[in-house]
């Protein structure tokens, strides 16, 4: 996380350096280092295994025309995030962090019955 982290610090301030750390960390981080187990309790911890499931179950679900769809928005949409931190762009922040914000409201809108 601290490397794609860096790596997005290192587009908007243009910096070479801080972006070939994050491209390290996130090297790192796909080796084995036999950790203990992550903990069960918290909040933080549960949020990070829901995401890893949904990771998980999107992966392996078979290539359909809607996981082909889902994974052109999600290409779209990382193009998109390094042009708005290349250029700096604090209204294109505030419109992407807001989108966000509505896609989780319309997700809990569905969940509790109420059609968009």
């Amino acid at each position: 996380m601290l490397g794609i982290f860096l790596v997005a610090m290192a587009v908007w301030l243009h910096s070479p350096a801080e972006g070939l750390a994050g491209v390290g960390l996130i090297l790192l981080g796909m080796l084995n280092f036999r950790l203990p187990p992550f903990p069960s309790r918290g909040r933080f911890p549960k949020l990070v295994r829901r995401l890893i499931q949904a990771e998980v179950v999107w992966v392996n679900k078979p290539l359909t025309r809607r996981k082909a769809w889902e994974a052109v928005q999600l290409a779209l949409g990382g193009l998109f995030m390094l042009g708005v931190l290349w250029w700096g762009s604090l209204p294109g922040l505030g419109l992407t962090l807001g989108g966000f914000v509505l896609l989780r409201v319309r997700r809990a809108n569905r969940e509790a019955g109420i059609d968009p």
